[in-house]
């Protein structure tokens, strides 16, 4: 019996090597862990060893999960290396368990390593290595679709109108928090200031496509759309750092700048001691739009209603929600329904819950509703986007220029967070959008989430709403960052 044993042993051992990674899928998200890939027989020392960095809510399986970019590396000669992080913490926790992990891969390759990191994965790159000294152990880094800058995703987010339903999806975390705008201005002002910041050198990859009619990203574009070209999660602006070498955007969107196949041949010619990359092109203008936001709770039946003036080429409206179901109804001013909704489950940020989303080109003007009747209660987000010569009229009017509107008003709410709680909130109703400024303080530290609804009427007294938020992070100095969209 015992002989027999020992025989199955030794033929799955013939079968199934423990060497073996054909298949293997990482530590199964366990934070720390990390895994070299296939070893290359003869690797070439001009070809660095590289480091594979997953990004927000992510693990280590993306690089392996219906993507080939690991393959991709073995085939054309680099050792590789993959690691799981936190997939919910800020970049001060993951930067120092990076840093320590990098150590032991340096140990284990013997020469330093490029880094690949996407998303999130970048910003918790630079923190290793700037404040953690860990650039020591890298050749340089290369970033996909990074929101180096932050991202505007992470901003509605903590606003007063969605943070019901990021709260109900478990998307109020130190990750999603780290993101918002004003705290990554605070982050990007140290790191960049920093004198390890300069010890690696930089290369950035951006996407500038969002997918169609009811995708994934299809939301996330949207929304951001309005702070310039996107990939359905960061912004290609967003996605930049000013000292690295940008290159030129895809025709990529978030998920897809990642598959090996895509956007391993792009990067190809920066994998080694010596780089070939051509300057990126200039950014496109930006056209800053204002959307109209709502939410809440929807104990079973929730109607809103929103203003569409003369001149709009298309509206876009999105019903997000923490349920699949749901009877969604827009009707237009005349009483005729919209019916063609796609229902698609949103991604990044809103990760967890559903979107219905239709969109109207040359809408009617005049006041629209849009209508949810559900079973059960639910947390819901309801987000207008216009495409409108309005915009620039109500952006010269935020920043007290002349402008054909009239009568604008404005309801703020400013929510203060610490260490991601909040601790404050304060109401500020029918403020003219001239003294906005004056209204507004941010005396304590904290990071702070404004959302300023606009009220008021055009030249031929249509009725328009919209809404900006703003985020802002003020630390223990009293010194004020923030990604402020009535400055663009």
């Amino acid at each position: 019996m015992m002989k027999k044993m020992v025989l199955l042993i030794a033929v799955l051992l013939i079968l199934y090597p423990l060497t073996s990674k054909a298949g293997f899928k990482g530590g199964d998200g366990d934070p720390g862990y990390w895994f070299p890939g296939d070893p290359v027989e003869a690797p070439d020392p001009g070809k660095p060893p590289l480091v594979f960095v997953h990004g927000l809510n992510g693990s280590s399986s993306i690089w392996f999960d219906k993507n080939d970019m690991s393959e991709q590396a073995f085939k054309n000669g680099y050792d590789t290396a993959f690691i799981d992080l936190h997939p919910d913490k800020d970049m001060r926790d993951n930067g120092a368990l990076l840093a320590s992990k990098l150590r032991d891969m340096y140990e284990h390759f013997g020469r330093k390593m490029i880094l690949v990191s996407y998303s999130k994965g970048g910003i918790d790159t630079q923190s290793a290595l700037i404040f953690h000294d860990a650039y020591r152990y890298v050749e340089h880094v290369i970033t996909l679709g990074t929101p180096h800058h932050g991202s505007q995703l992470a901003d509605l987010a903590y606003s007063s109108w969605a943070g019901w339903l990021s709260g109900i999806l478990g998307m109020k975390n130190d990750a999603v928090y780290s993101l918002q705008t004003g705290y990554m201005a605070s982050f990007r002002e140290q790191a960049d200031s920093h004198p390890n910041r300069a010890k690696t050198r930089y290369y950035t990859l951006a996407g500038n496509k969002i997918g169609g009619f009811g995708s994934v990203l299809f939301f996330g574009g949207v929304y951001l759309n309005m702070f310039g070209q996107n990939d359905g999660a960061v912004t290609e602006k967003n996605a930049r750092l000013p000292y690295a070498t940008n290159m030129d955007a895809g025709k990529w969107d978030h998920f897809s700048i990642i598959k090996g196949n895509i956007t391993f041949p792009v990067f190809l010619p920066l994998l080694g001691i010596e780089q070939q990359a051509n300057p990126a092109a200039s950014l496109s203008k930006e056209h800053t739009s204002y959307p109209y936001i709502r939410g809440g709770e929807n104990k079973g039946q929730q109607e809103e209603e929103f203003a569409v003036e003369k001149g709009v080429k298309e509206v876009t409206v999105h019903w997000l929600s923490s349920h699949s179901s749901g009877n969604i109804k827009l009707t237009d001013p005349h009483g005729k329904a919209v019916t063609d909704f796609a229902l698609s489950k949103t991604a990044d940020v809103f990760e967890g819950g559903f979107v219905h989303s239709a969109t109207v080109k040359n809408p009617a003007s005049g006041k629209w509703t849009i209508s949810s009747s559900v079973k059960q209660k639910e947390a819901y987000l309801f987000v207008a986007t216009f495409d409108s010569p309005l915009d620039q009229q109500i952006q010269r009017t935020v920043n007290t220029q002349a402008s054909g509107l009239a009568n604008v008003k404005t309801a703020v709410r400013s929510i203060r967070y610490e260490n991601g709680k909040q601790v404050e909130k304060k109401e500020l109703k029918s403020v003219s959008a001239n003294g906005l400024r004056h209204s507004l303080s941010f005396k304590k530290a904290g990071m702070y989430s404004v959302t300023v609804d606009l009220s008021g009427k055009t030249a031929d007294n249509a009725p328009f709403n919209r809404t900006i938020i703003r985020s802002v992070y003020v630390n223990d100095k009293g010194q004020r960052f923030e990604h402020n969209p009535l400055h663009p």
